[in-house]
């Protein structure tokens, strides 16, 4: 946003985007256009100005929320406890796929969109930055990457999601933590 929107514009913008995200978590990125709207009280050509295509949206919803989760790294990253920051950052990042359905979805999509890439980018140095401080420490094996915590964490979240048991990821991501420390911890 380069230009300084009108104040009910912007309380429009931010209606559509709460609203997208909302209907997102809970039913996946196939929700049309029309039900946003209406859960975000306006028009459909207010959604339509804004986002010229649900791609455009979708983009936008996730890059917020990658920003929300870059914005709990850099705290992380403050905690003097490497290793207890690492994992606080693996159960909130689990927290957030296990109740946001369409979060890996909208991302996957959108992936080679620039604000998604770039927010994905600045998320993985973050998430670098905590591995390290945790390997330094000791918590944490030292043959891991930011985007193989993505994948086993996601996996494990994945893996659960079709189970009668909604807090089944929670065992799995436990596994996954497990299978991270370090040989001789």
């Amino acid at each position: 946003m380069s230009t300084q929107l009108r104040a009910d514009a912007q309380r429009n913008l931010e209606r559509v985007l709460d609203a997208a995200a909302e209907l997102f978590a809970e039913r996946g990125c196939d929700v049309s256009v029309d039900e946003i709207a209406r859960r975000a009280e306006v028009g459909h050509a207010t959604v339509f100005r804004r986002f010229p295509t649900k791609d455009d949206l979708i983009a936008a919803v996730v890059s917020k929320q990658v920003g929300e989760l870059a914005a709990f790294v850099r705290d992380a990253l403050d905690d003097d406890d490497a290793g207890e920051a690492f994992r606080s950052f693996v159960w909130h990042a689990g927290e957030l796929h296990a109740r946001n359905r369409g979060l890996h979805e909208g991302f996957t999509r959108c992936a080679a969109i620039p604000d998604v890439a770039e927010a994905k980018a600045e998320l993985n140095a973050l998430i670098e930055q905590l591995i390290e401080r945790a390997q330094a420490a000791g918590a944490l094996r030292s043959d891991v990457a930011a985007d193989d915590v993505s994948s086993l964490v996601g996996g494990a979240i994945r893996g659960a999601a079709d189970s009668p048991d909604p807090e089944l990821w929670r065992r799995y991501v436990g596994v996954v933590l497990d299978g991270l420390r370090p040989v001789s911890a």
